[in-house]
């Protein structure tokens, strides 16, 4: 039975992030930690993400816009550092507060305040249409990776950014996925040390499942992609900043 969750939740989360470029972790990582201790679940989810960007890179390659990899990549491959090594000084910080509801344990922490508010704040720009657009590339690079090595949480705020480009739908798709992937496999390196020991000890048999149902829905978003519009994936991105903001307001995640 978690084989099945786990592989069906892996599928579903790798539909959403196909055109989103973000909330694969935040869908399956929880479901994983259900049947598994909080390391080997964080374990899992690092290695089906990494996977599930590499795979969407591969497929939208030759639709990259290299110009924007450049100008938001390299300032968010800079930033990850800080936010890694700034991790570990966070990490000593004791929640502000801690609760449990109907069996959902919260830990609300001034880290997943700042990044939960900062999500929400981009998603109710994006509502109205005067707003203001967040444009920057540098800031946006910065943003993202440095939330990235605190948190994890770097897709949503690329993708908040990277959606004003006036890229196609093929090309956001594919730039967003090799900056994601290329941050991953840095955050990881960085990592290293504790991803390694969570290698060991990674039910084999499950990641393959995982990620064969995160290639399922890799290529069912590539089959669907003709039917979608850039507008479908913006008010995706919108519902998903809010998903995400509010789980980490609440410290669900």
């Amino acid at each position: 039975m978690q084989y099945f969750l786990i592989t069906l939740s892996a599928f579903f989360a790798s539909l959403v992030t196909f055109y989103s470029g973000f909330g694969l972790a935040t869908i399956l990582m929880p479901i994983i930690a259900l049947f598994f201790p909080l390391p080997i679940a964080i374990g899992l989810t690092a290695v089906v993400h990494l996977v599930h960007s590499l795979l969407r890179t591969g497929l939208l390659w030759k639709a990259i816009d290299w110009k924007i990899v450049i100008r938001f990549g390299i300032p968010a491959l800079i930033a990850v550092i800080p936010g890694a090594f700034l991790l570990q000084k966070l990490s000593l910080i004791a929640p502000l507060k801690t609760y449990t509801l109907f069996s959902i344990h919260g830990e609300i922490s001034i880290l997943h305040l700042c990044i939960g508010l900062l999500l929400i704040l981009f998603a109710t720009m994006e509502m109205f249409p005067n707003k203001i657009r967040v444009k920057n590339l540098m800031l946006g690079g910065i943003l993202s990776g440095f939330f990235g090595g605190l948190s994890g949480n770097q897709g949503a705020i690329r993708s908040a950014f990277l959606i004003h480009t006036r890229l196609g739908k093929e090309a956001f798709i594919g730039t967003n996925a090799i900056i994601g992937a290329v941050v991953d496999v840095f955050r990881i390196v960085i990592y290293s040390w504790s991803f390694g020991q969570l290698l060991v000890h990674i039910d084999k048999v499950l990641l393959g499942t995982a990620m064969g149902g995160a290639l399922a829905g890799v290529l069912l978003g590539m089959t669907l992609l003709k039917k979608v519009t850039i507008a479908f994936i913006q008010r995706i991105i919108v519902a998903l900043l809010y998903f995400l903001g509010i789980l980490l307001v609440f410290g669900i995640i």
